[in-house]
Protein backbone atom coordinates (compact mmCIF):
# COMPACT_ATOMS: atom_id res chain seq x y z
CA UNK A 1 0.00 0.00 0.00
CA UNK A 2 3.23 2.56 0.80
CA UNK A 3 4.29 1.73 -3.04
CA UNK A 4 0.75 2.39 -4.69
CA UNK A 5 0.49 5.49 -2.66
CA UNK A 6 3.40 6.88 -3.76
CA UNK A 7 3.07 6.35 -7.32
CA UNK A 8 -0.45 7.99 -6.81
CA UNK A 9 1.14 11.02 -5.23
CA UNK A 10 4.11 10.95 -8.19
CA UNK A 11 1.32 11.25 -10.36
CA UNK A 12 -0.50 13.83 -9.20
CA UNK A 13 2.07 15.87 -8.55
CA UNK A 14 3.76 15.76 -11.73
CA UNK A 15 0.22 16.43 -13.03
CA UNK A 16 0.61 20.10 -11.76
CA UNK A 17 3.56 20.91 -13.78
CA UNK A 18 3.27 18.43 -16.62
CA UNK A 19 0.79 18.06 -19.36
CA UNK A 20 1.51 14.22 -19.78
CA UNK A 21 3.13 11.72 -16.72
CA UNK A 22 5.37 9.35 -17.61
CA UNK A 23 6.34 7.11 -14.46
CA UNK A 24 8.38 4.13 -14.37
CA UNK A 25 6.38 1.21 -12.76
CA UNK A 26 5.48 -2.65 -12.55
CA UNK A 27 2.64 -4.17 -14.12
CA UNK A 28 1.65 -4.96 -10.10
CA UNK A 29 2.03 -1.52 -9.29
CA UNK A 30 0.04 0.00 -12.18
CA UNK A 31 -2.94 -2.52 -10.90
CA UNK A 32 -2.37 -1.03 -7.50
CA UNK A 33 -3.13 2.52 -8.38
CA UNK A 34 -5.70 2.39 -11.69
CA UNK A 35 -8.45 2.05 -9.55
CA UNK A 36 -8.24 4.78 -7.38
CA UNK A 37 -7.55 7.54 -9.97
CA UNK A 38 -10.39 10.50 -10.99
CA UNK A 39 -8.55 9.72 -14.78
CA UNK A 40 -7.57 7.14 -16.97
CA UNK A 41 -3.80 5.99 -16.77
CA UNK A 42 -2.39 3.39 -19.29
CA UNK A 43 0.70 1.11 -18.91
CA UNK A 44 3.33 1.11 -21.69
CA UNK A 45 6.46 -0.74 -22.03
CA UNK A 46 6.99 -0.55 -17.85
CA UNK A 47 5.86 3.01 -17.51
CA UNK A 48 2.48 4.44 -16.26
CA UNK A 49 1.44 7.25 -18.72
CA UNK A 50 -1.28 9.88 -18.21
CA UNK A 51 -2.54 13.17 -19.15
CA UNK A 52 -5.35 13.83 -15.72
CA UNK A 53 -8.71 14.70 -16.75
CA UNK A 54 -9.92 15.12 -20.43
CA UNK A 55 -11.08 18.80 -21.54
CA UNK A 56 -15.19 19.49 -22.05
CA UNK A 57 -14.98 19.00 -25.69
CA UNK A 58 -13.09 15.55 -25.76
CA UNK A 59 -15.58 14.11 -23.63
CA UNK A 60 -18.35 15.55 -25.49
CA UNK A 61 -17.09 13.75 -29.16
CA UNK A 62 -16.54 10.62 -26.63
CA UNK A 63 -19.93 11.26 -26.22
CA UNK A 64 -21.30 11.86 -29.63
CA UNK A 65 -19.68 8.76 -30.68
CA UNK A 66 -20.85 6.58 -28.30
CA UNK A 67 -24.57 7.91 -29.12
CA UNK A 68 -23.90 7.27 -33.12
CA UNK A 69 -22.50 3.44 -32.35
CA UNK A 70 -25.72 2.90 -30.19
CA UNK A 71 -27.98 3.86 -32.60
CA UNK A 72 -25.66 1.77 -35.38
CA UNK A 73 -25.32 -1.31 -33.75
CA UNK A 74 -28.54 -1.02 -31.22
CA UNK A 75 -30.58 -4.30 -33.02
CA UNK A 76 -27.04 -6.26 -33.70
CA UNK A 77 -27.04 -8.61 -30.85
CA UNK A 78 -23.36 -9.68 -31.69
CA UNK A 79 -22.00 -6.07 -31.04
CA UNK A 80 -21.22 -3.94 -27.57
CA UNK A 81 -20.56 -0.46 -27.58
CA UNK A 82 -17.80 0.41 -24.42
CA UNK A 83 -16.60 3.57 -22.99
CA UNK A 84 -13.55 4.82 -21.10
CA UNK A 85 -13.31 2.68 -17.83
CA UNK A 86 -13.31 -0.21 -19.81
CA UNK A 87 -9.51 -1.49 -20.74
CA UNK A 88 -7.17 -3.42 -23.66
CA UNK A 89 -4.71 -5.76 -23.22
CA UNK A 90 -1.96 -5.75 -25.81
CA UNK A 91 -0.68 -9.57 -26.27
CA UNK A 92 3.16 -8.77 -25.50
CA UNK A 93 5.46 -10.53 -22.78
CA UNK A 94 6.26 -6.80 -21.27
CA UNK A 95 2.36 -6.39 -20.74
CA UNK A 96 0.72 -3.17 -22.15
CA UNK A 97 -3.00 -1.99 -20.61
CA UNK A 98 -4.72 1.33 -22.50
CA UNK A 99 -8.42 2.71 -22.10
CA UNK A 100 -9.71 3.41 -25.51
CA UNK A 101 -11.96 6.38 -24.98
CA UNK A 102 -14.80 4.52 -27.07
CA UNK A 103 -14.73 0.61 -28.22
CA UNK A 104 -16.56 -2.09 -29.45
CA UNK A 105 -16.71 -5.69 -28.71
CA UNK A 106 -17.72 -8.03 -31.78
CA UNK A 107 -18.80 -11.75 -30.14
CA UNK A 108 -18.17 -12.32 -26.69
CA UNK A 109 -15.78 -10.59 -24.72
CA UNK A 110 -12.96 -12.11 -24.12
CA UNK A 111 -11.58 -11.05 -20.39
CA UNK A 112 -7.84 -10.65 -19.09
CA UNK A 113 -7.34 -13.39 -16.66
CA UNK A 114 -8.93 -12.41 -13.49
CA UNK A 115 -10.02 -9.59 -14.70
CA UNK A 116 -14.15 -8.72 -15.37
CA UNK A 117 -13.00 -4.76 -16.79
CA UNK A 118 -10.03 -5.39 -19.46
CA UNK A 119 -10.93 -7.25 -22.67
CA UNK A 120 -8.40 -9.05 -25.15
CA UNK A 121 -10.34 -9.27 -28.24
CA UNK A 122 -11.87 -5.60 -29.16
CA UNK A 123 -13.12 -4.91 -32.62
CA UNK A 124 -12.87 -1.24 -32.98
CA UNK A 125 -11.50 1.30 -31.01
CA UNK A 126 -11.59 5.02 -31.07
CA UNK A 127 -9.45 7.56 -29.51
CA UNK A 128 -10.26 11.11 -29.18
CA UNK A 129 -6.79 12.93 -29.50
CA UNK A 130 -5.29 15.63 -26.82
CA UNK A 131 -1.96 17.98 -27.27
CA UNK A 132 -0.33 15.99 -24.53
CA UNK A 133 -1.18 12.17 -25.91
CA UNK A 134 -1.23 12.74 -29.53
CA UNK A 135 2.45 12.04 -30.79
CA UNK A 136 2.15 8.95 -28.24
CA UNK A 137 -1.64 7.96 -29.36
CA UNK A 138 -0.64 7.86 -33.24
CA UNK A 139 3.08 6.46 -32.93
CA UNK A 140 3.57 3.99 -29.82
CA UNK A 141 -0.10 3.13 -29.12
CA UNK A 142 -0.99 2.37 -32.34
CA UNK A 143 1.71 0.04 -33.27
CA UNK A 144 0.49 -1.71 -30.13
CA UNK A 145 -2.98 -1.56 -31.19
CA UNK A 146 -1.96 -3.50 -34.53
CA UNK A 147 -0.86 -6.43 -32.61
CA UNK A 148 -4.41 -7.37 -31.51
CA UNK A 149 -5.97 -9.79 -33.65
CA UNK A 150 -9.41 -9.15 -33.17
CA UNK A 151 -8.78 -5.45 -34.00
CA UNK A 152 -10.62 -4.25 -37.46
CA UNK A 153 -10.45 -0.69 -37.35
CA UNK A 154 -8.97 2.77 -35.51
CA UNK A 155 -10.39 5.84 -35.71
CA UNK A 156 -8.67 8.70 -33.98
CA UNK A 157 -10.92 12.38 -33.73
CA UNK A 158 -8.75 15.84 -33.11
CA UNK A 159 -11.06 17.72 -30.91
CA UNK A 160 -9.34 20.95 -31.37
CA UNK A 161 -10.14 21.54 -35.87
CA UNK A 162 -12.29 18.83 -37.87
CA UNK A 163 -9.35 15.88 -38.67
CA UNK A 164 -11.04 12.50 -38.49
CA UNK A 165 -7.99 9.39 -39.25
CA UNK A 166 -9.49 6.09 -39.62
CA UNK A 167 -7.25 3.10 -39.66
CA UNK A 168 -8.59 -0.47 -41.44
CA UNK A 169 -7.45 -3.55 -41.51
CA UNK A 170 -6.77 -4.80 -45.22
CA UNK A 171 -7.38 -8.44 -45.93
CA UNK A 172 -3.70 -8.74 -45.16
CA UNK A 173 -3.64 -9.06 -41.71
CA UNK A 174 -0.70 -6.67 -41.78
CA UNK A 175 -1.57 -4.08 -44.03
CA UNK A 176 -3.82 -1.10 -42.83
CA UNK A 177 -5.72 1.25 -45.11
CA UNK A 178 -5.12 4.58 -43.65
CA UNK A 179 -8.00 7.67 -44.80
CA UNK A 180 -7.87 11.61 -43.50
CA UNK A 181 -11.11 13.39 -43.35
CA UNK A 182 -11.07 17.15 -43.21
CA UNK A 183 -14.60 18.71 -43.70
CA UNK A 184 -17.59 18.14 -41.87
CA UNK A 185 -18.98 17.46 -45.04
CA UNK A 186 -17.20 14.21 -45.03
CA UNK A 187 -18.46 10.62 -44.08
CA UNK A 188 -16.42 7.70 -42.31
CA UNK A 189 -16.98 3.90 -42.79
CA UNK A 190 -17.76 1.70 -39.75
CA UNK A 191 -18.78 -2.30 -40.32
CA UNK A 192 -19.64 -0.94 -43.48
CA UNK A 193 -22.25 1.94 -42.35
CA UNK A 194 -21.75 5.50 -43.12
CA UNK A 195 -21.35 8.20 -40.08
CA UNK A 196 -21.56 11.73 -41.18
CA UNK A 197 -18.16 13.82 -39.53
CA UNK A 198 -20.55 16.53 -38.65
CA UNK A 199 -22.24 14.26 -36.86
CA UNK A 200 -19.03 12.95 -34.93
CA UNK A 201 -18.68 17.05 -34.42
CA UNK A 202 -22.22 17.83 -33.26
CA UNK A 203 -22.08 20.69 -31.31
CA UNK A 204 -18.59 20.63 -30.96
CA UNK A 205 -16.99 24.67 -30.72
CA UNK A 206 -13.44 24.79 -31.90
CA UNK A 207 -11.68 27.82 -30.20
CA UNK A 208 -10.12 30.48 -32.73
Amino acid sequence: MVVAKNIKEAILSELNTQQLVRIPASEEEYFSVVADLPFKIEYHENEIITMGLASLWHEAIIMNLGRIFNILFFKNEDILVLGSNSGVQIPKFEGGYYMPDVMVVKGSPVFKANSRAIITNPYIIVEVLSPATKAFDLSEKLSEYKLLSSLQQVIYINPEKVSVSTFIRSDNPNTWINQDFYSLEDSITVEENSILVSDIYHKIKFEE
